[in-house]
Protein backbone atom coordinates (compact mmCIF):
# COMPACT_ATOMS: atom_id res chain seq x y z
CA UNK A 1 0.00 0.00 0.00
CA UNK A 2 2.82 2.32 0.99
CA UNK A 3 4.26 1.75 -2.42
CA UNK A 4 1.03 2.14 -4.29
CA UNK A 5 0.70 5.45 -2.19
CA UNK A 6 3.74 7.03 -3.15
CA UNK A 7 3.93 6.24 -6.80
CA UNK A 8 0.60 8.35 -6.75
CA UNK A 9 1.68 11.33 -4.46
CA UNK A 10 4.26 11.82 -6.61
CA UNK A 11 2.36 12.87 -9.29
CA UNK A 12 1.15 16.17 -7.81
CA UNK A 13 2.49 19.34 -7.43
CA UNK A 14 2.23 19.30 -3.38
CA UNK A 15 4.53 18.13 -0.50
CA UNK A 16 2.41 15.55 1.76
CA UNK A 17 3.70 16.64 5.37
CA UNK A 18 1.24 14.12 6.98
CA UNK A 19 -1.57 11.00 5.93
CA UNK A 20 -3.71 9.05 7.86
CA UNK A 21 -6.60 6.88 6.93
CA UNK A 22 -10.28 8.25 6.96
CA UNK A 23 -13.51 7.08 5.57
CA UNK A 24 -12.33 4.85 2.72
CA UNK A 25 -9.39 7.35 1.74
CA UNK A 26 -6.91 8.64 2.88
CA UNK A 27 -6.32 12.32 5.00
CA UNK A 28 -3.76 14.45 3.23
CA UNK A 29 -1.59 17.58 5.29
CA UNK A 30 0.14 19.31 1.93
CA UNK A 31 1.81 22.60 1.97
CA UNK A 32 -0.96 23.45 0.13
CA UNK A 33 -3.40 22.99 2.61
CA UNK A 34 -5.84 19.27 3.20
CA UNK A 35 -6.26 17.23 0.61
CA UNK A 36 -8.65 14.05 0.53
CA UNK A 37 -6.98 10.90 -1.66
CA UNK A 38 -9.57 8.20 -2.71
CA UNK A 39 -9.68 5.26 -5.38
CA UNK A 40 -12.30 6.11 -7.83
CA UNK A 41 -13.58 4.09 -10.99
CA UNK A 42 -15.52 6.28 -13.16
CA UNK A 43 -15.10 7.51 -16.37
CA UNK A 44 -13.63 10.82 -17.21
CA UNK A 45 -17.48 11.96 -18.96
CA UNK A 46 -18.74 11.28 -15.08
CA UNK A 47 -15.51 13.09 -13.25
CA UNK A 48 -16.07 16.18 -15.22
CA UNK A 49 -19.78 15.99 -15.12
CA UNK A 50 -19.05 16.26 -11.33
CA UNK A 51 -16.93 19.06 -11.08
CA UNK A 52 -18.46 21.08 -13.82
CA UNK A 53 -21.31 20.74 -10.91
CA UNK A 54 -18.69 22.15 -8.04
CA UNK A 55 -17.60 24.47 -10.66
CA UNK A 56 -21.15 26.04 -10.76
CA UNK A 57 -21.88 26.18 -6.75
CA UNK A 58 -18.12 27.45 -6.57
CA UNK A 59 -18.13 30.13 -8.70
CA UNK A 60 -21.79 31.07 -9.03
CA UNK A 61 -22.65 30.52 -5.23
CA UNK A 62 -19.43 31.02 -3.51
CA UNK A 63 -20.28 27.97 -1.96
CA UNK A 64 -17.44 25.42 -0.72
CA UNK A 65 -16.98 22.43 -2.28
CA UNK A 66 -14.69 19.12 -2.17
CA UNK A 67 -13.13 19.97 -5.58
CA UNK A 68 -10.71 17.46 -7.41
CA UNK A 69 -7.54 18.91 -8.51
CA UNK A 70 -5.91 18.07 -11.68
CA UNK A 71 -1.76 16.06 -11.73
CA UNK A 72 0.99 17.26 -12.96
CA UNK A 73 -0.40 15.68 -16.21
CA UNK A 74 -3.30 18.33 -15.95
CA UNK A 75 -5.57 15.06 -15.71
CA UNK A 76 -8.22 14.23 -12.95
CA UNK A 77 -7.50 10.60 -12.77
CA UNK A 78 -3.31 8.99 -11.26
CA UNK A 79 -3.47 5.77 -11.62
CA UNK A 80 -1.13 3.53 -9.47
CA UNK A 81 1.12 0.82 -10.32
CA UNK A 82 -1.43 -1.46 -10.62
CA UNK A 83 -3.58 0.81 -13.01
CA UNK A 84 -5.87 1.77 -10.33
CA UNK A 85 -7.59 5.37 -10.68
CA UNK A 86 -7.01 7.73 -7.62
CA UNK A 87 -8.17 11.53 -7.68
CA UNK A 88 -7.31 14.20 -5.45
CA UNK A 89 -9.78 16.57 -3.27
CA UNK A 90 -10.12 19.49 -1.54
CA UNK A 91 -10.82 19.01 2.00
CA UNK A 92 -11.40 20.92 4.83
CA UNK A 93 -10.78 21.14 8.91
CA UNK A 94 -14.24 20.79 10.20
CA UNK A 95 -16.75 18.99 12.21
CA UNK A 96 -19.68 16.63 10.77
CA UNK A 97 -23.40 18.16 10.87
CA UNK A 98 -24.45 16.82 14.33
CA UNK A 99 -27.62 15.25 13.53
CA UNK A 100 -29.43 15.72 17.15
CA UNK A 101 -28.42 19.75 16.86
CA UNK A 102 -31.62 21.35 15.61
CA UNK A 103 -29.72 24.53 14.83
CA UNK A 104 -27.07 22.73 12.91
CA UNK A 105 -29.22 20.46 11.47
CA UNK A 106 -31.73 23.59 9.77
CA UNK A 107 -28.48 24.99 8.60
CA UNK A 108 -28.04 22.44 6.90
CA UNK A 109 -31.32 21.95 5.20
CA UNK A 110 -31.49 25.74 4.25
CA UNK A 111 -28.05 25.13 2.57
CA UNK A 112 -29.68 22.49 0.70
CA UNK A 113 -32.03 25.08 -0.50
CA UNK A 114 -28.95 26.92 -2.01
CA UNK A 115 -27.22 24.06 -3.83
CA UNK A 116 -30.42 23.33 -5.50
CA UNK A 117 -30.95 27.00 -6.59
CA UNK A 118 -27.79 26.87 -8.39
CA UNK A 119 -27.38 22.94 -9.66
CA UNK A 120 -29.40 23.88 -12.73
CA UNK A 121 -27.48 22.71 -16.20
CA UNK A 122 -30.31 23.23 -18.66
CA UNK A 123 -30.11 20.72 -21.10
CA UNK A 124 -27.05 20.26 -22.57
CA UNK A 125 -26.20 16.87 -20.57
CA UNK A 126 -28.48 14.95 -22.81
CA UNK A 127 -29.46 11.43 -21.47
CA UNK A 128 -26.09 10.66 -19.56
CA UNK A 129 -26.70 11.12 -16.27
CA UNK A 130 -30.56 11.34 -15.95
CA UNK A 131 -31.89 9.26 -13.34
CA UNK A 132 -33.03 6.05 -15.04
CA UNK A 133 -35.48 5.24 -12.85
CA UNK A 134 -38.38 7.58 -11.75
CA UNK A 135 -39.83 7.97 -8.33
CA UNK A 136 -42.87 6.54 -9.53
CA UNK A 137 -41.41 3.59 -11.27
CA UNK A 138 -39.55 2.66 -8.22
CA UNK A 139 -43.09 2.71 -6.12
CA UNK A 140 -44.35 0.35 -8.03
CA UNK A 141 -41.34 -1.91 -7.95
CA UNK A 142 -40.93 -1.95 -4.55
CA UNK A 143 -45.22 -2.53 -4.13
CA UNK A 144 -44.41 -5.30 -6.24
CA UNK A 145 -42.22 -6.97 -4.33
CA UNK A 146 -43.53 -6.24 -1.63
CA UNK A 147 -46.37 -8.54 -2.68
CA UNK A 148 -44.06 -11.64 -3.78
CA UNK A 149 -42.40 -11.37 -0.74
CA UNK A 150 -45.49 -11.46 1.50
CA UNK A 151 -46.79 -14.64 -0.70
CA UNK A 152 -43.38 -16.38 -0.50
CA UNK A 153 -43.51 -15.73 3.75
CA UNK A 154 -47.31 -17.24 3.60
CA UNK A 155 -46.13 -20.60 1.64
CA UNK A 156 -43.95 -21.58 4.24
CA UNK A 157 -45.07 -24.26 6.65
CA UNK A 158 -42.87 -23.27 9.31
CA UNK A 159 -42.31 -19.69 10.05
CA UNK A 160 -39.01 -17.95 11.76
CA UNK A 161 -39.21 -14.84 14.40
CA UNK A 162 -38.69 -12.67 11.28
CA UNK A 163 -41.09 -14.07 9.14
CA UNK A 164 -44.07 -13.46 11.48
CA UNK A 165 -43.25 -10.39 12.29
CA UNK A 166 -42.66 -9.08 8.87
CA UNK A 167 -46.39 -10.73 8.19
CA UNK A 168 -48.16 -9.07 11.05
CA UNK A 169 -46.82 -5.60 10.33
CA UNK A 170 -48.04 -6.09 6.60
CA UNK A 171 -51.02 -4.64 6.27
CA UNK A 172 -49.99 -1.58 7.77
CA UNK A 173 -46.98 -0.72 5.79
CA UNK A 174 -48.80 -1.84 2.47
CA UNK A 175 -51.72 0.44 2.75
CA UNK A 176 -49.33 3.19 3.27
CA UNK A 177 -47.21 1.62 0.14
CA UNK A 178 -50.36 1.94 -2.05
CA UNK A 179 -51.64 5.40 -0.70
CA UNK A 180 -48.02 7.05 -1.27
CA UNK A 181 -48.49 5.48 -5.38
CA UNK A 182 -51.69 6.64 -5.46
CA UNK A 183 -50.87 10.39 -4.42
CA UNK A 184 -47.56 10.18 -6.27
CA UNK A 185 -50.00 9.14 -9.57
CA UNK A 186 -52.14 12.20 -8.32
CA UNK A 187 -49.62 14.85 -7.66
CA UNK A 188 -48.29 16.80 -10.89
CA UNK A 189 -44.91 14.02 -10.56
CA UNK A 190 -44.67 13.79 -14.41
CA UNK A 191 -45.02 17.44 -15.50
CA UNK A 192 -42.36 18.02 -12.33
CA UNK A 193 -40.24 15.13 -14.38
CA UNK A 194 -40.31 16.76 -17.73
CA UNK A 195 -39.74 20.06 -15.85
CA UNK A 196 -36.35 18.91 -14.39
CA UNK A 197 -34.97 16.91 -17.12
CA UNK A 198 -35.66 20.18 -19.42
CA UNK A 199 -34.10 22.51 -17.00
CA UNK A 200 -31.33 19.47 -16.09
CA UNK A 201 -31.87 20.05 -12.77
CA UNK A 202 -29.52 18.43 -10.26
CA UNK A 203 -29.64 16.55 -7.06
CA UNK A 204 -27.04 15.50 -4.82
CA UNK A 205 -27.43 12.01 -4.37
CA UNK A 206 -26.15 11.73 -0.96
CA UNK A 207 -26.86 14.78 1.09
CA UNK A 208 -26.43 13.59 5.02
CA UNK A 209 -25.07 14.63 7.64
CA UNK A 210 -21.99 12.58 6.87
CA UNK A 211 -21.17 14.83 3.88
CA UNK A 212 -22.02 18.44 5.48
CA UNK A 213 -18.82 19.89 7.06
CA UNK A 214 -19.22 23.17 9.59
CA UNK A 215 -15.67 25.08 8.95
CA UNK A 216 -15.89 27.85 10.81
CA UNK A 217 -18.87 29.89 10.22
CA UNK A 218 -19.26 28.58 7.03
CA UNK A 219 -20.54 24.93 5.62
CA UNK A 220 -19.28 22.73 3.12
CA UNK A 221 -20.42 20.19 1.16
CA UNK A 222 -18.67 16.86 0.02
CA UNK A 223 -18.88 13.68 -2.01
CA UNK A 224 -20.61 14.70 -5.43
CA UNK A 225 -20.46 10.76 -6.27
CA UNK A 226 -24.24 10.21 -6.29
CA UNK A 227 -25.01 13.64 -8.06
CA UNK A 228 -27.50 13.41 -11.44
CA UNK A 229 -29.72 15.26 -13.21
CA UNK A 230 -33.13 14.33 -11.10
CA UNK A 231 -36.23 15.30 -8.60
CA UNK A 232 -34.51 17.83 -6.26
CA UNK A 233 -36.86 17.01 -3.79
CA UNK A 234 -35.56 14.23 -3.21
CA UNK A 235 -32.57 15.24 -1.56
CA UNK A 236 -34.69 17.28 0.93
CA UNK A 237 -36.70 13.66 1.65
CA UNK A 238 -33.82 11.59 2.06
CA UNK A 239 -32.22 13.84 4.59
CA UNK A 240 -35.66 15.15 6.33
CA UNK A 241 -36.07 11.18 6.67
CA UNK A 242 -32.94 10.29 8.10
CA UNK A 243 -32.81 13.22 10.99
CA UNK A 244 -36.62 12.39 11.55
CA UNK A 245 -35.68 8.99 12.68
CA UNK A 246 -33.02 9.75 15.15
CA UNK A 247 -34.93 12.46 16.66
CA UNK A 248 -38.13 10.59 17.11
CA UNK A 249 -40.36 12.20 14.32
CA UNK A 250 -40.57 15.12 16.01
CA UNK A 251 -43.50 17.65 14.17
CA UNK A 252 -42.09 20.80 15.07
CA UNK A 253 -38.75 20.06 14.09
CA UNK A 254 -39.41 18.50 10.63
CA UNK A 255 -41.84 21.56 9.91
CA UNK A 256 -39.10 23.80 10.90
CA UNK A 257 -36.50 22.23 8.49
CA UNK A 258 -39.06 22.25 5.53
CA UNK A 259 -39.60 26.02 5.99
CA UNK A 260 -35.59 26.00 6.06
CA UNK A 261 -34.87 25.10 2.76
CA UNK A 262 -38.36 26.75 1.72
CA UNK A 263 -36.75 30.06 2.66
CA UNK A 264 -33.44 29.65 -0.11
CA UNK A 265 -35.60 27.84 -2.50
CA UNK A 266 -39.40 27.80 -3.03
CA UNK A 267 -41.00 24.69 -3.24
CA UNK A 268 -43.43 24.54 -5.59
CA UNK A 269 -47.14 22.74 -4.78
CA UNK A 270 -46.24 19.66 -6.96
CA UNK A 271 -42.93 19.19 -5.02
CA UNK A 272 -44.34 19.41 -1.65
CA UNK A 273 -47.25 16.64 -2.98
CA UNK A 274 -44.33 14.47 -3.83
CA UNK A 275 -42.39 14.59 -1.05
CA UNK A 276 -45.42 13.90 1.48
CA UNK A 277 -45.96 10.87 -0.80
CA UNK A 278 -42.13 9.27 -0.34
CA UNK A 279 -42.46 10.31 3.20
CA UNK A 280 -45.56 8.38 3.80
CA UNK A 281 -44.02 5.67 1.77
CA UNK A 282 -42.25 3.01 4.12
CA UNK A 283 -39.22 3.05 2.93
CA UNK A 284 -37.61 1.62 6.14
CA UNK A 285 -39.85 -1.29 5.85
CA UNK A 286 -39.49 -1.98 1.94
CA UNK A 287 -35.63 -2.37 2.75
CA UNK A 288 -36.06 -4.83 5.82
CA UNK A 289 -38.46 -7.14 3.12
CA UNK A 290 -36.12 -6.54 0.14
CA UNK A 291 -32.64 -7.56 2.34
CA UNK A 292 -34.52 -10.58 4.07
CA UNK A 293 -35.85 -11.70 0.14
CA UNK A 294 -32.54 -11.36 -1.38
CA UNK A 295 -30.27 -13.21 1.65
CA UNK A 296 -30.54 -16.51 3.11
CA UNK A 297 -34.20 -16.81 4.36
CA UNK A 298 -33.31 -19.60 6.57
CA UNK A 299 -30.64 -17.60 8.59
CA UNK A 300 -32.34 -14.64 11.00
CA UNK A 301 -30.34 -12.15 11.86
CA UNK A 302 -31.11 -10.90 15.24
CA UNK A 303 -29.73 -7.37 14.50
CA UNK A 304 -32.87 -6.96 11.53
CA UNK A 305 -35.45 -8.62 13.75
CA UNK A 306 -34.44 -5.37 16.10
CA UNK A 307 -34.46 -2.88 13.47
CA UNK A 308 -37.87 -4.60 12.55
CA UNK A 309 -39.27 -4.34 15.51
CA UNK A 310 -37.25 -0.49 16.07
CA UNK A 311 -39.94 0.47 12.70
CA UNK A 312 -43.25 -0.69 14.52
CA UNK A 313 -42.34 0.93 17.54
CA UNK A 314 -41.48 4.05 16.00
CA UNK A 315 -44.66 3.77 13.60
CA UNK A 316 -47.24 5.83 16.13
CA UNK A 317 -44.45 8.94 16.25
CA UNK A 318 -44.36 8.62 12.65
CA UNK A 319 -48.01 8.41 12.22
CA UNK A 320 -48.54 11.79 14.15
CA UNK A 321 -45.81 13.28 11.88
CA UNK A 322 -46.97 12.69 8.80
CA UNK A 323 -50.64 13.93 10.04
CA UNK A 324 -49.22 16.80 11.02
CA UNK A 325 -47.26 17.47 7.88
CA UNK A 326 -50.37 16.63 5.64
CA UNK A 327 -51.55 20.41 5.43
CA UNK A 328 -48.13 22.05 5.23
CA UNK A 329 -47.49 19.84 2.03
CA UNK A 330 -50.55 18.59 0.31
CA UNK A 331 -53.39 20.54 1.88
CA UNK A 332 -56.44 17.97 1.41
CA UNK A 333 -54.49 15.77 -0.65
Amino acid sequence: MEDKLEEVLKQYPCEVRTRRRTRGAFLLETDQGLRLLKEYSVSQARIEFEERIKQLLGQQGGLLVDHTYKNNREEYFTKDNYRNNWVMRRWYAGNECDIRDQRCVLRCASYLGRLHALMQLGNEEGESYIRKESVQQEMERHNKELKRVRSYIRSKKQKNEMEICLLGSYDLFYDQACLAQTLLQESGYEALWQETLEQGKVRHGSYSYHNVLFVGKDLAVTNFDRAEIGIQVRDLYDFLRKVMEKNGWQAEFGKSLIDAYDRERKLEETERRVLYAMLLYPEKYWKLVNFYYNSRKSWMSSKNLEKLLRIRAQEEKRAYFLRELRPLLCGAC
